[in-house]
């Protein structure tokens, strides 16, 4: 990071804190570090430390399904090697391969337009308030339990193109996905379920076209505890997420991102 973009070791956990909490819980994570890294600093969160705190929930997402991803894997290598034909080999990967595809294609095309023009506190406040309400409405109207093991290829392609939407700074990469799955009938935990395994790729692409920036600060310990803070708090979000569902709605969350988005266009005043 540059010397002008640096954060000290307190902010660096705190925004890790803020990146880990609020990138599985439906409510935008990319909102709140805008908002969280304009307060604190005045200046837009450094490339480095952002993709830093993705690579952060990576690893969360990896360590907490570390499960789903073996036998994930596993069915691959048994399939090409022993024609082993499974559901996680027909059908997941797949799922997960062509679901990827919008997001990457997007991302790759527009990435720089989208960031450039909503890369600022006010800009994620319409974003906020009505994907929140999309989210609850979804949820309501939408009511299923359809299980992941009836997720088919053409599921995931809809879920994906929900995860291309979410580009857009205050959509919320989860509550897009989870959104998706519950027009198709998914029951909550199910479709928060394969919202955290269709992010995985998502997320690994981001970290991969910006390794260059992961290991300039692989020295920077504010860097690296910033990383670790946000892995530690997200794998607590997973869990928390997954947990909270089987009981309740996408309520409290719509409540909450209708309150952000008040509170930062009364707050923040773009230049």
């Amino acid at each position: 990071m540059n010397p002008e973009d640096s954060y000290s070791l307190s902010e660096s956990v705190l925004l890790g804190a803020i990146q880990g909490l609020t990138e599985f819980l439906p409510v935008s994570s990319s909102a709140h570090l805008i908002f969280f890294s304009s307060v604190l600093g005045g200046h837009v969160l450094p490339l480095a430390l952002n993709i830093g705190f993705h690579v952060g929930t990576l690893l969360a997402l990896l360590c907490y399904f570390w499960k789903d991803w073996l036998a994930i894997i596993s069915s691959f290598f048994r399939l090409v090697l022993r024609r082993e034909r499974s559901f996680n080999a027909t059908t997941m990967i797949p799922a997960l391969v062509i679901g990827s595809i919008p997001a990457g294609l997007l991302g790759v095309l527009f990435k720089d337009p989208i960031e450039s023009t909503f890369h600022h506190p006010i800009m994620t406040v319409v974003p906020l308030i009505l994907f929140g309400l999309a989210l609850w409405y979804t949820d309501r109207k939408f009511a299923g339990n359809r299980r992941l093991a009836s997720l088919s290829v053409m599921d995931a392609l809809f879920i994906g193109t929900a995860q291309a939407i979410a580009l857009i700074p205050g959509s919320s990469r989860s509550g897009c996905t989870i959104m998706g799955g519950r027009i198709l009938g998914f029951s909550r935990q199910d479709a928060a379920r394969f919202s955290f395994l269709l992010g995985t790729p998502a997320m690994l692409g981001a970290a991969l076209l910006d390794y260059d920036e992961i290991v300039t600060n692989l020295t920077n310990t504010d860097f690296l505890i910033g990383v670790a803070t946000a892995g530690v708090v997200g794998g607590l979000a997973i869990h928390f997420l997954l947990n909270f569902l089987r009981k309740q709605g996408f309520l409290v969350f719509a409540i909450y991102r209708i309150v952000l988005g008040i509170a930062i266009l009364f707050t923040v005043h773009r230049p």
